[in-house]
């Protein structure tokens, strides 16, 4: 079941409040790139003011405080379990760590996008793309193949030269996997 863009944004100012600073690096960027009404997916934030994988009792206060329940996600990191305005959402609280790596400058280049009244960061579409292409997993791959149609409709516009260099100066070692996968997905780089 899918919630609105007041839940998110509900949900992110109580997060904000709750003393959760961080960018929006999940699907939910792709969904305010496009001006979607209705979200799905978990709401994935790369926590920037604390280590959620090593401040166990923070996580645990805070999911206390937001009266969520909490677990682990697949990367290892937590997962907060939350009913905001009978909306069931889950939020997770992503850092480098085990598996994932989102490189500082990513972060660093967070945008700071319009969510109705307020204003929250998130990375760059073309950033999220390189992410899913660098991850690689079979909905990774799935997803780029939607993303590379929205491209071909003129639905989503991309900026190749962004992807081209990211790519470049982040994932040097990975760049031809990067590349090919992006390829075999449609998107033209």
């Amino acid at each position: 079941m899918g919630y609105s863009k007041k839940v998110l944004r509900d949900a992110l100012v109580r997060l904000k409040e709750a003393g959760v600073e961080g960018v929006i690096i999940g699907s939910t960027v792709l969904m305010l790139y496009l001006n979607i009404d209705e979200f799905e997916d978990d709401i994935d934030i790369f926590v920037t003011n604390f280590s959620p994988y090593a401040d166990e009792e923070l996580v645990r206060s805070i999911a206390v405080k937001l009266g969520c329940e909490l677990s682990q996600n697949e990367w290892g990191t937590p997962s907060l379990y939350c009913n905001f305005n009978d909306n069931e959402l889950t939020i997770d609280l992503h850092e480098n760590v085990l598996d994932l790596f989102i490189p500082e400058n990513i972060i660093k280049s967070a945008r700071e996008v319009k969510l109705l009244d307020i204003k929250v960061k998130c990375i760059s579409i073309e950033d999220y793309i390189v992410l899913k292409a660098r991850a690689g997993r079979d909905h990774d791959l799935e997803d780029l193949k939607v993303i590379s149609d929205m491209v071909r409709r003129g639905d989503l516009k991309l900026n190749i030269n962004l992807i081209k260099e990211r790519i470049k100066n982040e994932f040097l070692d990975e760049e031809k996997l990067i590349i090919n996968r992006l390829r075999s997905s449609g998107l033209k780089v």
